[in-house]
This record gives C-alpha cells, sequence and structure tokens, in this order.
C-alpha cells in the first residue's frame, strides 16, 4: 500500500471509526465469527435480512462478530447496518485508530479472537471457499458452519434452461463444484430449507445438514393494517443483481400485465430494487413503473392489494414472499416462488404454474376485485410466516451449534 493510500485511509479512519476496538470476549460463552460478502444490507436482499436477524439471535446466546470478507474499509453507507448489528451486541469488525495513534485491520482482529473461536459461519459459497483453508491452518479447533443461502448451481442450471448464457454456465460449474464437493470439508452445512436438505444428501453426509431458513416475523396484527377498500395496485421488490427478478419483471412487463390490463385497464404495478439493468428504463410508464432502491416500502405493504413474485427459476427461500406475509399482505407466486415456503393455494398464497401467464393474470385480477378471498389470505398470514420465525427453527440452530 503506497503512502497517499495510507495517509487517506488513516484520514478516512479517524474521521468514521476512530476508536471501534470491540474485541473483548465474554467468559462462559461460546464465540461464533460470521463472515460474509458485505456488511449485511438487511433492507437489500433476503439473503442479507436473513443473516442479520440469525446474527441478532445468536447475540442473545452466545459471543457474535461479523466481518466483510471483501472490504479492508468499510463504505460510508454501511455504517448505519454496522450500527444496526453492535445495537443487537453483535460486534462487527472495523479497523480503526487506536489510542497510541496505530491502525489496525483484519490481522489484529483475527490474531485477537482467533485463539478463543468455537465457530466460524461462513455465508455464501465465496465465503467458504476463500476461508476453509485459512481457519483449518490458523484455527483447528473451530468448526466451520458452510450457510450455502440457496444451492446458487441449480438456480443458474434452471436459468440457463430458459435463456443460455457462456458465463452463466462457467459459474454454474464453479458453484456446483463448492456445493456438491468442497462442502463435503464443512463440520456443518446450514440449508435454507427441507426440501434442499433433502437435494443435498446426495452429495454430504445428511448428520451434518441442518435447516435455518429465513428469519420472519410477524411485524403487525391484520386488523391493524388498512382494509381491502382503502388499497390500489400492486408491486414487485427484489434485487436485480439476482438474474430469477430481472427475468420476472421481464414476464410481468411482456406476458402478465398486458392481460390483466385487458380486464383492469387503469391497476398500477410498481417495480422496486436497486441495480435495475439499463433496460428497464424503456418500461416505465404510469401503470408499469420502475421505482428503483426504495428506503422506506412498509407503505407499498400498507396500500397495495398483493405483492407478486412471477418466478421462472431459482432456488431457496424467497425473502420477499415472507416479508409481505410479515405485513399480513396477499403473495401472488409461482410453484417455484413457492418452492420451501409451506405455502397453500388459495388460503396463505396464490400459486400458478412456472410459465402460465394467464393463469398468473387471473390471481392479480382476483386478489384486486375479491375481497372475500383477499380477505382470506390477508388472515392466515401469521399461519404462513410461522414455520420462519425463531421460535419454530431455535432448536435446529442450537443442535447445530453443539458441540
Amino acid at each position: 500500500m503506497g503512502i497517499k493510500r495510507k495517509i487517506k485511509n488513516y484520514i478516512y479512519l479517524k474521521k468514521n471509526y476512530p476508536l471501534a476496538k470491540k474485541t473483548t470476549i465474554e467468559v462462559n460463552k461460546k464465540n461464533i465469527l460470521i463472515i460474509d460478502t458485505q456488511i449485511p444490507t438487511f433492507d437489500k436482499d433476503s439473503a442479507s435480512n436473513r443473516i442479520t436477524e440469525i446474527a441478532k439471535f445468536l447475540a442473545k446466546h452466545y459471543n457474535v462478530y461479523m466481518m466483510d470478507s471483501t472490504r479492508w474499509i468499510p463504505k460510508i453507507e454501511a455504517k448505519k447496518y454496522i450500527q444496526n448489528l453492535n445495537d443487537h451486541n453483535v460486534t462487527v469488525y472495523t479497523p480503526y485508530i487506536n489510542e497510541f495513534r496505530v491502525m489496525r485491520g483484519k490481522k489484529y482482529f483475527l490474531k485477537k479472537i482467533l485463539p478463543k473461536l468455537d465457530f466460524v459461519w461462513c455465508h455464501r459459497p465465496e465465503v467458504f471457499e476463500s476461508y476453509l483453508d485459512f481457519f483449518r491452518d490458523k484455527a483447528p479447533q473451530v468448526k466451520i458452519i458452510y450457510d450455502m443461502v440457496d444451492i446458487h448451481y441449480l438456480r443458474m442450471e434452471r436459468g440457463l434452461e430458459i435463456k443460455h448464457d457462456e458465463i452463466r454456465a462457467k459459474e454454474a460449474i464453479h458453484y456446483k463444484y463448492i456445493e456438491t464437493e468442497l462442502s463435503k470439508k464443512a463440520d456443518k452445512i446450514a440449508v435454507i430449507s427441507d426440501k434442499e436438505k433433502e437435494f443435498m444428501t446426495a452429495f454430504v453426509d445428511k448428520s451434518k445438514l441442518f435447516t435455518v431458513s429465513n428469519v420472519h416475523n410477524l411485524k403487525v396484527k391484520p386488523e391493524e393494517m388498512p382494509p381491502f377498500e382503502k388499497r390500489s395496485g400492486i408491486f414487485f421488490i427484489g434485487t436485480f443483481w439476482h438474474d430469477p427478478n430481472v427475468d420476472a419483471v421481464e414476464i410481468l412487463y411482456q406476458e402478465i400485465m398486458p392481460l390483466v390490463w385487458k380486464v383492469l385497464p387503469y391497476l398500477k404495478i410498481t417495480i422496486i430494487g436497486d441495480n435495475a439493468p439499463e433496460h428497464f428504463s424503456k418500461m416505465n410508464s404510469e401503470n408499469f413503473e420502475i421505482a428503483g432502491f426504495v428506503e422506506n416500502i412498509i407503505p407499498y405493504y400498507e396500500k397495495c392489494f398483493a405483492s407478486v413474485s412471477p418466478l421462472r427459476f431459482g432456488a431457496g427461500v424467497k425473502g420477499k414472499i415472507g416479508q409481505a406475509l410479515e405485513y399480513t399482505l396477499p403473495v401472488l407466486t409461482t410453484d417455484i416462488g413457492a418452492e420451501g415456503m409451506f405455502l397453500e393455494n388459495g388460503i396463505t398464497a396464490l400459486i400458478a404454474g412456472n410459465n402460465d401467464y394467464q393463469k398468473f393474470a387471473d390471481n392479480i385480477i382476483e386478489i384486486c376485485t375479491n375481497k372475500k378471498l383477499w380477505n382470506t389470505l390477508h388472515q392466515n398470514s401469521e399461519k404462513g410466516i410461522y414455520p420462519f420465525s425463531i421460535e419454530a427453527q431455535k432448536e435446529e440452530i442450537f443442535k447445530m451449534l453443539e458441540g
């Protein structure tokens, strides 16, 4: 690192992280280090929201530390996420200037906690691949948990069946190696659903597999939310770093909404999410709004008829569905969207075939015009969300952290 860069970093740290030293380890508690590819942005993607909720829960019972695997110095935007975790007793690594005006970074942080670590929780395959050998060498006592988040290669292969892409095909091969071969070297593996646990038994010993799904809890009671009569429009939400979400919006625009507009010509759909590709701008109109990232999405749960997710491929548990249920909002999705979600068609969600655009359009029309059906899904949100509560999952988490 050049002298100019060191000076720049020093000034940045002195201003933003002057005394962020937090490596005190309580006795009589196990110590867990969670490593992610970023400081998790709980309000931008479901995987980040999941690991944030898991970290906050674990911190009630263990000493929990978190580290970004890719950045030595967090961006300014990460500060609110770091503070949120710190507020719940999770110690997040940040470099800092100590009282002797010396910069301290990751090497120092790891040196302090490695000898007393019990578990390292590698969130996402890239992290597991990067850190497996490091922890085996530097901290052989540590149990390594590989948190898959979803089965990436399976999602990619499903996408390639719809739209072939050479770069994605190569990525799928690499992820398949991590998820079916390298994963055998983990001590424990967290999978997102029982369906994925069953799938993974073809590659690793079942005793290593534990279902730790998305974490969702009812945020409001049904009676606290605006009724059917005070609602209008529908919305889609999801980060567009994720190919299935890009495809879903294209299908909404090209196939589904034209069918809906034949019956409900003024129904508005809002597309929410960061990193929208350039070609989405051509879709933008009064009734098909490309809103981009929205800081506060709660008003959409309060004013819209439903959250729609016409996913044609993917894997894992869908955070956008769980989040809608948190706010008692009816969910419309596909068979692939409902996979691993414990949803019942007509009771906790409306579900169409992956490529049945007419059925999906009919479901949109129905949820926006049928008060009785809307109320059924609205009232059954707690039933739909219970399997994702901490209460329902805590025993499995504790079991994974035994030994």
